[in-house]
């Protein structure tokens, strides 16, 4: 794990403008997808209005749009974080990534990721669902159970995710499909558990401080592109990767 974590800060002292540029373009084209399903809401209304139909949050159409609009930022986001482990594993081989080259792997890169995220959150619905139906239906007056129910669902959202990263890695950092992003996902896990978990803690610890104003900027600017590189490293020295290059 120190290994990964000292060659991954290499690689970022000697050209940390490239990591730096990575998570930059992350953000922005972010916010711009995110506007973007806005503007979606925003056409609907309009339309709404245009045909004279009643629009209120409960409606079944309202719902019903909101829905597909959500998984359209949701597939174009997950294309997002696949394009910027792609980008992250260049720049550890002292690459650069040009806007039109992280755009073009986050198009071709989205329906991998989307698939992952959908089978890991569907895993978590079928674990932590039946718990928190139990909760609000028959659990809510006895004392603690609230506390036992989040933490069993956020110790459940922990694991599946830390199971699910090595896959989603795989699908972003060398482009490979469902299946074989899952096989190597397995293959890291297996001959490299412990340390990978240990590199996740540390990596959940950054993600959490991403979201701590000022802290964020050395975040998602210095920690967060390091322990993101350390587990591309980790993947690359410890798994035969099946790979499907550009």
């Amino acid at each position: 794990m120190l290994a990964d974590l000292t060659r991954a800060f290499n690689a970022y002292s000697k050209k940390p403008f490239n990591f730096a540029w990575c998570s930059f373009v992350y953000i922005v084209l972010l916010a711009l997808f995110a506007l973007a399903c806005v503007g979606l809401f925003i056409l609907y209304f309009l339309l709404a209005s245009v045909f004279n139909k009643t629009v209120s949050a409960g409606s079944l159409s309202t719902m019903i749009v909101s829905v597909m609009i959500a998984l359209v930022f949701l597939f174009f986001a997950n294309g997002l974080n696949g394009a910027l482990a792609r980008a992250y594993r260049r720049s550890m081989g002292k690459e650069k990534t040009s806007l039109m080259a992280f755009f073009s792997d986050t198009l071709s890169r989205a329906p991998a990721t989307f698939a992952l995220m959908l089978t890991r959150d569907l895993i978590w619905l079928v674990l932590v669902g039946p718990v928190i139906v139990a909760y609000v239906l028959a659990l809510q007056a006895y004392a603690y159970a609230d506390i036992a129910a989040a933490a069993y669902a956020l110790f459940m959202t922990f694991v599946l995710h830390m199971l699910f990263t090595p896959a989603l890695l795989s699908a972003g950092a060398y482009g490979t499909g469902m299946i074989a992003s899952l096989r190597n996902g397995f293959r890291l896990l297996r001959n490299k558990h412990v340390y990978f978990i240990g590199l996740y803690a540390v990596f959940a610890v950054v993600w959490l401080l991403s979201f701590v104003p000022l802290v964020q900027l050395a975040t998602l600017f210095f920690a967060y592109p390091v322990a993101y590189a350390a587990m591309l490293s980790m993947m690359e020295s410890g798994v035969r990767m099946e790979t499907e290059e550009d």
